[in-house]
């Protein structure tokens, strides 16, 4: 159980690397078997001409499927290059829509003290005009 749950933890790119593997040593001893078994007449001449033609194939394959695999892993790490990029490019967009939204609250605060205020003097002359009437 535990094998299980480290295969599971792995990274996506790990998880197909080891399952080529598993099919590249699957396919190679299906070859053994095959060639030792049956199919050439040749015997139990497992290195022989069929083995050594198998065998250069199977290589063949992997070279192909890691060098896929190579390519992909390549643009995944551009991809995400990229979207770091733009990850850090928004936070700096946006911590500064941040600092413009407080200077903004901050100014209207102060207007409104001052509103406040000339609201109170208003009252006051508003208060000695009466008296003088």
């Amino acid at each position: 159980m535990e094998l299980v749950k480290t295969l599971r933890e792995f990274h996506w790119v790990t998880k197909i690397v080891i399952a080529l593997t598993i099919l590249l040593v699957a396919l190679f001893i299906a070859a053994v078997i095959t060639n030792t078994y049956g199919g050439s007449g040749q015997g139990t001449n497992v290195l022989g001409q069929g083995f050594g033609y198998v065998a250069v194939l199977l290589a063949w394959i992997l070279v192909q499927a890691f060098l896929i695999l190579l390519i992909v892993i390549a643009i995944y790490m551009a991809i995400m290059a990229v979207k770091a990029w733009i990850e850090k490019y928004l936070d700096a967009m946006i911590a500064e829509q941040r600092s413009e939204r407080q200077a903004t609250t901050a100014a209207v605060a102060a207007m409104n003290e001052k509103f406040s205020q000339m609201e109170k003097r208003l009252e006051h002359i508003e208060a000695i005009l009466e008296k003088v009437e």
